[in-house]
Protein backbone atom coordinates (compact mmCIF):
# COMPACT_ATOMS: atom_id res chain seq x y z
CA UNK A 1 0.00 0.00 0.00
CA UNK A 2 3.04 2.46 0.52
CA UNK A 3 4.58 1.54 -2.31
CA UNK A 4 1.20 2.56 -4.43
CA UNK A 5 0.72 5.59 -2.24
CA UNK A 6 3.84 7.30 -4.03
CA UNK A 7 3.02 6.63 -7.29
CA UNK A 8 2.45 9.90 -9.06
CA UNK A 9 -1.12 11.23 -9.04
CA UNK A 10 -0.99 10.94 -12.91
CA UNK A 11 -0.44 7.15 -12.46
CA UNK A 12 -2.59 6.98 -9.79
CA UNK A 13 -5.35 8.61 -12.41
CA UNK A 14 -4.48 6.19 -15.43
CA UNK A 15 -4.64 3.14 -13.13
CA UNK A 16 -8.35 4.30 -11.94
CA UNK A 17 -9.42 5.24 -15.22
CA UNK A 18 -8.62 2.34 -17.42
CA UNK A 19 -9.82 0.09 -14.83
CA UNK A 20 -12.98 1.19 -14.76
CA UNK A 21 -12.59 0.97 -18.57
CA UNK A 22 -11.80 -2.36 -18.38
CA UNK A 23 -15.24 -3.30 -16.16
CA UNK A 24 -17.25 -1.25 -18.84
CA UNK A 25 -15.22 -3.18 -21.74
CA UNK A 26 -16.62 -6.45 -20.03
CA UNK A 27 -19.72 -5.44 -19.56
CA UNK A 28 -20.11 -4.08 -22.97
CA UNK A 29 -18.42 -7.73 -24.38
CA UNK A 30 -21.18 -9.52 -22.29
CA UNK A 31 -23.74 -7.38 -23.53
CA UNK A 32 -22.91 -7.69 -27.47
CA UNK A 33 -23.19 -11.97 -26.80
CA UNK A 34 -27.25 -11.13 -26.46
CA UNK A 35 -26.88 -8.67 -29.63
CA UNK A 36 -28.85 -9.90 -32.70
CA UNK A 37 -27.28 -8.40 -35.57
CA UNK A 38 -28.96 -5.71 -37.69
CA UNK A 39 -26.48 -4.27 -40.25
CA UNK A 40 -27.81 -0.38 -39.86
CA UNK A 41 -27.27 -0.61 -36.08
CA UNK A 42 -25.32 -2.99 -34.87
CA UNK A 43 -21.26 -3.58 -35.94
CA UNK A 44 -18.62 -4.71 -36.96
CA UNK A 45 -19.75 -8.14 -39.09
CA UNK A 46 -22.66 -10.49 -38.28
CA UNK A 47 -20.46 -13.18 -36.75
CA UNK A 48 -18.20 -10.49 -34.81
CA UNK A 49 -20.96 -7.92 -33.20
CA UNK A 50 -18.48 -5.39 -30.86
CA UNK A 51 -21.12 -2.74 -29.33
CA UNK A 52 -18.39 -0.32 -29.27
CA UNK A 53 -18.75 0.45 -32.90
CA UNK A 54 -22.77 0.11 -32.60
CA UNK A 55 -25.55 2.79 -33.70
CA UNK A 56 -23.55 6.24 -34.31
CA UNK A 57 -20.86 4.71 -34.50
CA UNK A 58 -22.10 3.71 -37.95
CA UNK A 59 -22.67 6.91 -39.11
CA UNK A 60 -19.44 8.00 -38.44
CA UNK A 61 -17.80 4.87 -40.31
CA UNK A 62 -19.77 6.51 -43.15
CA UNK A 63 -18.24 9.39 -42.91
CA UNK A 64 -14.62 8.03 -42.68
CA UNK A 65 -15.46 5.89 -45.64
CA UNK A 66 -17.29 8.73 -47.31
CA UNK A 67 -16.83 11.90 -46.30
CA UNK A 68 -20.10 14.17 -46.10
CA UNK A 69 -22.45 14.85 -48.61
CA UNK A 70 -22.46 17.76 -51.15
CA UNK A 71 -26.59 17.69 -51.16
CA UNK A 72 -28.39 17.05 -48.42
CA UNK A 73 -30.83 14.01 -49.18
CA UNK A 74 -34.79 15.53 -49.01
CA UNK A 75 -37.60 12.57 -48.71
CA UNK A 76 -41.03 13.33 -50.75
CA UNK A 77 -42.40 15.65 -48.03
CA UNK A 78 -39.52 18.10 -49.16
CA UNK A 79 -37.84 17.69 -45.61
CA UNK A 80 -34.22 17.13 -45.48
CA UNK A 81 -33.53 13.45 -44.05
CA UNK A 82 -31.09 12.18 -41.41
CA UNK A 83 -27.75 12.84 -43.00
CA UNK A 84 -23.98 12.47 -42.05
CA UNK A 85 -23.95 15.99 -41.40
CA UNK A 86 -25.84 15.91 -38.22
CA UNK A 87 -21.89 14.31 -36.59
CA UNK A 88 -19.09 16.69 -36.01
CA UNK A 89 -15.94 15.81 -38.23
CA UNK A 90 -12.67 15.36 -36.01
CA UNK A 91 -13.81 12.25 -34.24
CA UNK A 92 -13.59 10.53 -38.02
CA UNK A 93 -11.03 12.42 -39.41
CA UNK A 94 -8.93 11.34 -37.03
CA UNK A 95 -9.82 8.23 -37.56
CA UNK A 96 -9.06 8.00 -40.91
CA UNK A 97 -5.76 9.50 -40.57
CA UNK A 98 -4.79 6.50 -37.87
CA UNK A 99 -6.54 4.05 -40.06
CA UNK A 100 -4.13 5.58 -43.01
CA UNK A 101 -1.12 5.53 -40.93
CA UNK A 102 -1.70 1.90 -39.58
CA UNK A 103 -3.60 0.11 -42.27
CA UNK A 104 -6.07 -0.78 -39.44
CA UNK A 105 -9.63 -0.81 -39.76
CA UNK A 106 -12.79 1.03 -38.58
CA UNK A 107 -13.54 -1.26 -35.26
CA UNK A 108 -10.07 -1.33 -34.50
CA UNK A 109 -8.99 2.54 -34.50
CA UNK A 110 -12.21 4.36 -33.53
CA UNK A 111 -12.73 2.54 -29.95
CA UNK A 112 -8.65 2.81 -29.75
CA UNK A 113 -8.63 6.32 -30.32
CA UNK A 114 -11.72 7.29 -28.05
CA UNK A 115 -10.53 4.79 -25.18
CA UNK A 116 -7.12 7.12 -25.23
CA UNK A 117 -8.91 10.52 -25.64
CA UNK A 118 -10.96 9.73 -22.68
CA UNK A 119 -7.71 9.08 -20.66
CA UNK A 120 -6.43 12.19 -21.61
CA UNK A 121 -9.18 13.89 -20.29
CA UNK A 122 -9.30 11.84 -17.10
CA UNK A 123 -5.49 13.40 -16.28
CA UNK A 124 -6.39 16.75 -17.65
CA UNK A 125 -9.64 16.76 -15.33
CA UNK A 126 -7.67 15.67 -12.50
CA UNK A 127 -4.85 18.35 -13.17
CA UNK A 128 -7.61 20.69 -13.45
CA UNK A 129 -9.50 20.08 -9.83
CA UNK A 130 -5.44 19.42 -8.56
CA UNK A 131 -4.57 23.23 -9.25
CA UNK A 132 -8.38 24.67 -8.29
CA UNK A 133 -9.30 23.00 -5.25
CA UNK A 134 -9.06 25.27 -2.01
CA UNK A 135 -7.45 22.45 0.12
CA UNK A 136 -3.69 22.00 1.01
CA UNK A 137 -1.42 20.80 -1.58
CA UNK A 138 -0.95 17.07 -0.04
CA UNK A 139 -4.20 17.18 0.20
CA UNK A 140 -5.87 17.98 -3.22
CA UNK A 141 -4.83 14.69 -5.19
CA UNK A 142 -7.10 12.78 -3.01
CA UNK A 143 -10.31 13.86 -3.74
CA UNK A 144 -8.75 14.91 -7.70
CA UNK A 145 -8.56 10.99 -7.73
CA UNK A 146 -12.17 10.52 -6.16
CA UNK A 147 -13.95 12.62 -8.82
CA UNK A 148 -12.16 11.08 -11.66
CA UNK A 149 -13.41 8.05 -10.52
CA UNK A 150 -16.99 8.64 -9.87
CA UNK A 151 -16.69 10.55 -13.45
CA UNK A 152 -15.30 7.50 -15.00
CA UNK A 153 -17.95 5.05 -13.47
CA UNK A 154 -20.94 7.23 -14.86
CA UNK A 155 -24.08 5.32 -16.02
CA UNK A 156 -23.07 6.13 -19.39
CA UNK A 157 -19.35 6.46 -19.19
CA UNK A 158 -19.01 3.22 -21.62
CA UNK A 159 -19.17 5.52 -24.30
CA UNK A 160 -15.68 7.31 -23.66
CA UNK A 161 -14.79 4.02 -24.85
CA UNK A 162 -17.24 3.82 -27.83
CA UNK A 163 -16.89 4.95 -31.40
CA UNK A 164 -18.56 8.30 -30.15
CA UNK A 165 -17.12 11.49 -29.72
CA UNK A 166 -17.35 12.54 -26.15
CA UNK A 167 -14.10 11.38 -25.23
CA UNK A 168 -12.65 14.07 -27.89
CA UNK A 169 -14.99 16.35 -26.51
CA UNK A 170 -14.42 15.71 -22.99
CA UNK A 171 -10.74 15.60 -23.83
CA UNK A 172 -10.46 19.47 -25.40
CA UNK A 173 -13.58 20.86 -22.79
CA UNK A 174 -10.45 19.76 -20.01
CA UNK A 175 -7.80 20.89 -22.08
CA UNK A 176 -9.87 24.38 -22.37
CA UNK A 177 -10.77 24.82 -18.91
CA UNK A 178 -7.45 23.91 -17.61
CA UNK A 179 -6.33 26.75 -20.03
CA UNK A 180 -8.31 29.32 -18.98
CA UNK A 181 -7.57 28.60 -15.45
CA UNK A 182 -3.87 29.01 -16.38
CA UNK A 183 -4.35 32.20 -17.93
CA UNK A 184 -3.26 30.82 -21.24
CA UNK A 185 -5.49 33.12 -23.34
CA UNK A 186 -4.68 31.81 -26.60
CA UNK A 187 -4.44 28.66 -26.08
CA UNK A 188 -8.15 28.53 -24.63
CA UNK A 189 -9.65 30.23 -27.85
CA UNK A 190 -7.72 27.58 -30.28
CA UNK A 191 -8.69 24.86 -28.01
CA UNK A 192 -12.71 26.38 -28.59
CA UNK A 193 -12.15 26.06 -32.46
CA UNK A 194 -10.87 22.52 -32.26
CA UNK A 195 -14.03 22.03 -29.78
CA UNK A 196 -16.06 23.38 -32.52
CA UNK A 197 -15.30 20.40 -34.55
CA UNK A 198 -16.31 17.99 -32.10
CA UNK A 199 -19.38 18.49 -30.31
CA UNK A 200 -22.07 21.52 -29.95
CA UNK A 201 -21.33 22.54 -26.55
CA UNK A 202 -19.01 25.54 -27.32
CA UNK A 203 -21.52 28.22 -26.91
CA UNK A 204 -22.05 27.72 -22.98
CA UNK A 205 -18.32 27.88 -22.69
CA UNK A 206 -18.61 31.56 -23.85
CA UNK A 207 -20.49 32.25 -20.74
CA UNK A 208 -17.35 30.80 -18.67
CA UNK A 209 -14.67 32.69 -20.65
CA UNK A 210 -16.44 36.05 -19.82
CA UNK A 211 -16.50 35.37 -16.49
CA UNK A 212 -12.79 34.45 -16.36
CA UNK A 213 -12.25 37.93 -18.25
CA UNK A 214 -14.30 39.86 -15.84
CA UNK A 215 -12.41 37.80 -12.27
CA UNK A 216 -8.94 38.68 -14.55
CA UNK A 217 -10.23 42.37 -15.29
CA UNK A 218 -10.89 42.94 -11.48
CA UNK A 219 -7.39 41.60 -10.23
CA UNK A 220 -5.80 44.25 -12.47
CA UNK A 221 -4.51 46.50 -9.53
CA UNK A 222 -2.78 43.60 -8.31
CA UNK A 223 -2.01 42.37 -11.48
CA UNK A 224 -2.05 44.89 -14.51
CA UNK A 225 -3.10 43.43 -17.52
CA UNK A 226 -0.01 44.00 -20.26
CA UNK A 227 -1.16 44.45 -24.15
CA UNK A 228 0.04 41.32 -25.51
CA UNK A 229 -2.40 39.82 -22.56
CA UNK A 230 -5.29 42.13 -23.54
CA UNK A 231 -4.55 40.30 -27.00
CA UNK A 232 -4.83 37.04 -25.86
CA UNK A 233 -7.81 38.07 -23.90
CA UNK A 234 -9.82 38.65 -26.95
CA UNK A 235 -8.39 35.97 -29.11
CA UNK A 236 -10.23 33.54 -26.01
CA UNK A 237 -13.29 35.37 -26.48
CA UNK A 238 -13.54 35.54 -30.41
CA UNK A 239 -12.28 32.26 -30.30
CA UNK A 240 -15.01 30.44 -28.06
CA UNK A 241 -17.28 32.49 -29.68
CA UNK A 242 -16.38 31.55 -33.41
CA UNK A 243 -16.57 27.91 -32.57
CA UNK A 244 -19.84 27.95 -31.56
CA UNK A 245 -20.71 28.79 -35.29
CA UNK A 246 -17.96 26.89 -36.93
CA UNK A 247 -19.63 23.63 -37.82
CA UNK A 248 -23.25 25.63 -38.79
CA UNK A 249 -20.77 27.49 -41.34
CA UNK A 250 -19.23 24.62 -42.30
CA UNK A 251 -21.73 23.05 -43.29
CA UNK A 252 -23.29 26.01 -45.01
CA UNK A 253 -20.40 26.09 -47.18
CA UNK A 254 -19.99 22.33 -47.97
CA UNK A 255 -23.90 21.89 -48.95
CA UNK A 256 -24.76 25.81 -50.42
CA UNK A 257 -27.84 25.68 -47.94
CA UNK A 258 -27.66 28.11 -45.49
CA UNK A 259 -29.72 26.12 -42.93
CA UNK A 260 -27.74 22.98 -43.80
CA UNK A 261 -26.99 21.92 -39.94
CA UNK A 262 -30.32 23.41 -38.70
CA UNK A 263 -32.66 21.28 -41.17
CA UNK A 264 -30.58 18.30 -40.46
CA UNK A 265 -30.75 18.28 -36.34
CA UNK A 266 -34.66 18.81 -37.52
CA UNK A 267 -34.97 15.35 -39.51
CA UNK A 268 -33.82 13.44 -36.36
CA UNK A 269 -36.53 15.24 -34.21
CA UNK A 270 -39.32 14.69 -36.76
CA UNK A 271 -40.10 18.05 -36.46
CA UNK A 272 -40.07 21.09 -39.42
CA UNK A 273 -38.13 23.71 -36.74
CA UNK A 274 -36.58 23.72 -33.33
CA UNK A 275 -38.47 24.69 -30.88
CA UNK A 276 -35.86 25.87 -27.37
CA UNK A 277 -37.39 24.24 -23.96
CA UNK A 278 -40.73 22.61 -25.96
CA UNK A 279 -38.85 19.29 -26.19
CA UNK A 280 -39.07 19.26 -22.70
CA UNK A 281 -41.95 20.17 -21.54
CA UNK A 282 -43.51 17.08 -23.50
CA UNK A 283 -41.37 14.96 -21.83
CA UNK A 284 -42.19 16.40 -19.01
CA UNK A 285 -45.60 15.80 -19.09
CA UNK A 286 -45.13 12.22 -20.50
CA UNK A 287 -43.30 11.48 -17.28
CA UNK A 288 -46.06 12.30 -15.22
CA UNK A 289 -48.62 10.79 -17.54
CA UNK A 290 -47.08 7.25 -18.89
CA UNK A 291 -44.41 6.54 -16.06
CA UNK A 292 -42.32 4.37 -18.41
CA UNK A 293 -38.22 4.50 -18.41
CA UNK A 294 -38.31 6.46 -21.78
CA UNK A 295 -39.80 9.28 -20.36
CA UNK A 296 -39.17 8.92 -16.70
CA UNK A 297 -35.44 8.61 -16.56
CA UNK A 298 -34.55 12.03 -19.02
CA UNK A 299 -36.84 13.37 -16.97
CA UNK A 300 -35.25 12.97 -13.51
CA UNK A 301 -32.09 12.62 -14.99
CA UNK A 302 -32.35 16.49 -16.54
CA UNK A 303 -34.27 17.81 -13.66
CA UNK A 304 -31.51 16.96 -11.15
CA UNK A 305 -28.91 18.12 -13.17
CA UNK A 306 -30.27 21.33 -13.71
CA UNK A 307 -31.21 21.77 -10.38
CA UNK A 308 -27.86 21.16 -9.09
CA UNK A 309 -26.36 23.09 -11.54
CA UNK A 310 -28.02 25.93 -11.17
CA UNK A 311 -27.35 25.82 -6.69
CA UNK A 312 -23.19 25.90 -7.58
CA UNK A 313 -23.71 29.08 -8.50
CA UNK A 314 -24.39 30.12 -4.97
CA UNK A 315 -21.25 31.03 -3.62
CA UNK A 316 -22.46 29.46 -0.02
CA UNK A 317 -23.15 25.77 -1.23
CA UNK A 318 -20.20 24.82 -3.40
CA UNK A 319 -17.20 27.18 -2.19
CA UNK A 320 -15.09 24.70 -2.72
CA UNK A 321 -15.45 24.40 -6.63
CA UNK A 322 -13.95 26.98 -8.52
CA UNK A 323 -16.43 29.67 -10.14
CA UNK A 324 -15.48 28.89 -14.00
CA UNK A 325 -16.10 25.40 -13.25
CA UNK A 326 -19.44 26.45 -11.52
CA UNK A 327 -20.62 28.47 -14.45
CA UNK A 328 -19.47 26.06 -16.80
CA UNK A 329 -22.24 23.21 -15.21
CA UNK A 330 -25.00 25.96 -14.91
CA UNK A 331 -23.94 27.08 -18.66
CA UNK A 332 -24.26 23.87 -19.76
CA UNK A 333 -27.21 22.34 -18.18
CA UNK A 334 -29.70 25.20 -19.11
CA UNK A 335 -27.95 24.81 -23.04
CA UNK A 336 -29.19 21.54 -23.11
CA UNK A 337 -32.70 22.26 -21.41
CA UNK A 338 -32.80 24.61 -25.17
CA UNK A 339 -31.32 22.82 -27.40
CA UNK A 340 -31.40 18.75 -26.67
CA UNK A 341 -34.53 16.78 -27.16
CA UNK A 342 -35.71 15.47 -24.01
CA UNK A 343 -35.01 11.42 -24.98
CA UNK A 344 -32.75 9.09 -23.94
CA UNK A 345 -29.59 10.16 -25.24
CA UNK A 346 -29.47 12.83 -22.14
CA UNK A 347 -27.76 10.11 -19.92
CA UNK A 348 -25.09 10.67 -22.31
CA UNK A 349 -24.99 14.29 -22.80
CA UNK A 350 -24.71 14.94 -18.84
CA UNK A 351 -21.54 13.19 -19.22
CA UNK A 352 -19.78 17.01 -19.63
CA UNK A 353 -21.28 18.03 -15.77
CA UNK A 354 -17.72 16.27 -14.08
CA UNK A 355 -18.43 19.08 -11.60
CA UNK A 356 -21.05 17.91 -10.23
CA UNK A 357 -19.14 14.63 -9.25
CA UNK A 358 -16.86 17.12 -7.05
CA UNK A 359 -20.52 17.43 -4.73
CA UNK A 360 -20.80 13.54 -4.65
CA UNK A 361 -17.62 12.83 -3.09
CA UNK A 362 -17.77 15.81 -0.71
CA UNK A 363 -15.23 17.85 -2.32
CA UNK A 364 -17.38 20.76 -2.69
CA UNK A 365 -16.83 22.52 0.77
CA UNK A 366 -13.56 24.38 1.98
CA UNK A 367 -13.25 21.59 4.23
CA UNK A 368 -13.21 18.14 2.73
CA UNK A 369 -15.64 15.88 3.99
CA UNK A 370 -14.02 13.31 6.31
CA UNK A 371 -16.36 10.18 4.43
CA UNK A 372 -14.86 11.19 1.24
CA UNK A 373 -13.89 7.91 0.72
CA UNK A 374 -16.81 6.04 1.57
CA UNK A 375 -18.57 8.81 -0.69
CA UNK A 376 -16.61 7.78 -3.62
CA UNK A 377 -16.62 4.14 -2.94
CA UNK A 378 -20.69 4.08 -2.91
CA UNK A 379 -21.10 6.67 -5.32
CA UNK A 380 -18.64 4.32 -8.12
CA UNK A 381 -20.52 1.55 -7.24
CA UNK A 382 -23.78 3.38 -7.95
CA UNK A 383 -22.21 4.31 -11.07
CA UNK A 384 -21.37 0.78 -12.34
CA UNK A 385 -24.51 -0.83 -12.10
CA UNK A 386 -25.87 1.89 -13.43
CA UNK A 387 -24.10 1.32 -16.37
CA UNK A 388 -25.43 -2.47 -16.49
CA UNK A 389 -29.05 -1.07 -17.00
CA UNK A 390 -27.63 1.78 -19.47
CA UNK A 391 -26.05 -0.50 -21.61
CA UNK A 392 -28.95 -3.52 -21.19
CA UNK A 393 -31.70 -0.60 -21.80
CA UNK A 394 -30.26 1.14 -24.40
CA UNK A 395 -26.99 0.30 -26.34
CA UNK A 396 -28.16 -3.78 -26.81
CA UNK A 397 -30.99 -2.98 -29.26
CA UNK A 398 -33.98 -4.62 -30.00
CA UNK A 399 -36.41 -3.50 -32.32
CA UNK A 400 -38.90 -2.39 -32.26
CA UNK A 401 -37.93 -0.62 -29.65
CA UNK A 402 -35.77 2.64 -30.80
CA UNK A 403 -34.37 4.29 -28.07
CA UNK A 404 -31.10 5.41 -28.93
CA UNK A 405 -27.86 5.42 -25.97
Amino acid sequence: MDRIAAWPWWVKVAVVYLGLRLVSGLLLAQAAQEQVWFPAVTGPAEDDIDLAVSWDAKWYERIVDGGYPAELPVGADGRVQQNPWAFYPLFPYAIRLVSWVTTLDFATVAPLLALLAGLGAALLMAALLIETTPYDAESRHGPALAVVAVWAALPAAPVLQMAYTESFSMLLLTAFLLLLVRGHWVGTGLTALLLGLTRPIALPLLLVVLVALVLRWRDRAARPIAVRERVGMAAALGGTGVSGLLWTATAWAGTGRHDAYPATMTAWRGEATINPIEPWRRTLEWAVEQRTPETVVPALSMSLALLLSLALLVPRVAPGIDVRLRVWAAAYAVYLLAVVDGGTSIVRYLVPLFPLAIVLVGAHRERLSRWWRWRTAFWVAVGVVGQVGWIWWLVLFEPPTDFPP
